[in-house]
Order: structure tokens, then sequence, then C-alpha cells
């Protein structure tokens, strides 16, 4: 993927467009994320509807597509600023469950080495440490084994550019009716 498109004063933008004709925003925001709704049906598609390995199964907040499908995603429109990043998304797709994104992003850490015991902690009053069991590593191995990790990223990769871009003309469309209005 190409480095981002940076647009700039967007908050100011539907400001303008509210006051030149309220509702305006409104359609902006469905345009812009009329434009996701394609690569967040593939998303949905790409995730698998049971659970890749056995364990995923269990009825707590983490089970597989317990509280919320395991292919429920989300389309969302934010204009506020990143407080960790300097660049923020205006259009982003979330993938709702948490055990769909832990199953998608694992193994794509750095492969430390992993610790034996955690490093101390403040404990009712007192210090603690415990060892780490062996459970995440033998998941990871076992998703990559059945190559069942990273199903989200890959499946999407070459439409982002071209989204990215569809959403840039949407925001020029909408930037040129305000400077219409104001010239």
């Amino acid at each position: 993927m190409s480095e981002p498109s940076v647009i700039y004063n967007v908050k100011d933008l539907i400001r303008e467009l509210e006051a030149l004709e309220p509702g305006l925003k409104k359609q902006l925001v469905r345009d812009a994320k009329d434009v996701a709704k394609p690569i967040a049906s593939i998303i949905k598609s790409s995730i698998p509807t049971t659970a890749p390995l056995s364990g995923m199964n269990e009825s707590g907040r983490l089970g597989w597509g317990v509280g919320k499908p395991a292919n429920s995603v989300t389309i969302k429109f934010r204009t506020g600023r990143s407080r960790v990043s300097a660049v923020t998304p205006l259009v982003s797709i979330w993938v709702n469950s948490p055990m769909t994104a832990i199953a998608d992003v694992a193994g794509k850490g750095g492969n430390r080495k992993a610790k034996k015991v955690t490093s101390e902690y403040a404990y009712k009053g007192g210090k603690r440490r415990h060892a780490v069991t062996s459970q995440g590593r033998v998941m990871i191995q076992r998703l990559r084994q059945k190559n069942l990790n990273n199903f989200v990223y890959p499946n999407v990769e070459d439409s982002l550019d071209d989204a990215q871009a569809q959403v840039k003309l949407v925001i020029d469309r909408y930037a040129r009716k305000v400077n219409r209005k104001l010239n």
C-alpha cells in the first residue's frame, strides 16, 4: 500500500457543509462509507464462520462469535484527531469480534524470545510475579500450521489504494461545493 493521502481541515469542511445546507454532512459520510462497503463485504466473506481451533469455541467473552458474530464488520467515519498517530483515518473498517481480531493478528509480532516469568508488579499492597504459559505460542503455531491466521488484510490490500483515492474524490467533491458557495 502506498503512503496515505493526507486531507487537511475536514472538520472545517464539515462545519461549512452544515452551514451551507443541513444534511450535506450526513450525505458526505454516507458517500465516504459507501466506498468502503465492497471492502467490508470481502472481509466478511474471508472470515471463517467456524472457529479455526477447537479451543476458540468457548462461551466466554473471547469465544469465537460470542457476543458479536465472528464476521461482524463496522465501517466508521471519523474526523477527530488521533491521540496515538499523527494521521487519523477518515474511513476505517473494524472487525468487531475480539477472537476474530486475535486470530487474524496472531503471529504478526517480532518473534522475540518470550519471557519465562513476568516482571514484578504491584498486587494487593505487595509485589508479585508469575510464570508465563506457552498457550499463546502454541495457538500461533497451530494457526500458522493450518494457515488460518492473517486472513483479513491479504484479501483486501489490493483494493485499499483505489478506495483511498475514491474517498479523496468524495471529499474533493464536497469541498468544491463549499468553495463554489463561498466564492
